[in-house]
């Protein structure tokens, strides 16, 4: 009774596995550089799901790069911000299951 309860519970398990890592996502990235094209470490970038108002959050790394994985596929909405700098705003960003789009930012 227990060999059949342990192989159940695997069962289960590897089917819930496989279930999570079919999920169709995309990955949202890119660099945010200044009007003069130097990276600026520490911007905020926010994206917003348009259908579901969902949003994610994300700050820059020291080479002004960031990226934004596991999202649903759908349109999204973007503000990319930092302190001395007018907040730029992305509309209509379309992102595809399985696949990554870059979209760099210049403030």
């Amino acid at each position: 009774m227990r060999k059949i309860a342990l192989i159940l519970c695997l069962f289960l398990v590897c089917a819930a596995m496989m279930t999570q890592a079919q999920t169709p996502t995309a990955t949202l990235s890119g660099i945010v550089k200044d009007s003069q094209g130097a990276v600026i470490q520490g911007a905020r970038v926010i994206v917003t799901n348009t259908a579901q108002g969902s949003t994610r959050e994300t700050l820059t790394n020291s080479s002004g790069s960031y990226a934004i994985p596991e999202l649903l596929p759908g349109e999204y909405s973007a503000a990319v911000s930092s302190t001395g700098f007018a907040t730029v705003q992305y509309q209509s960003i379309v992102l595809q299951a399985g696949r990554s789009l870059a979209l760099d930012a210049s403030l």
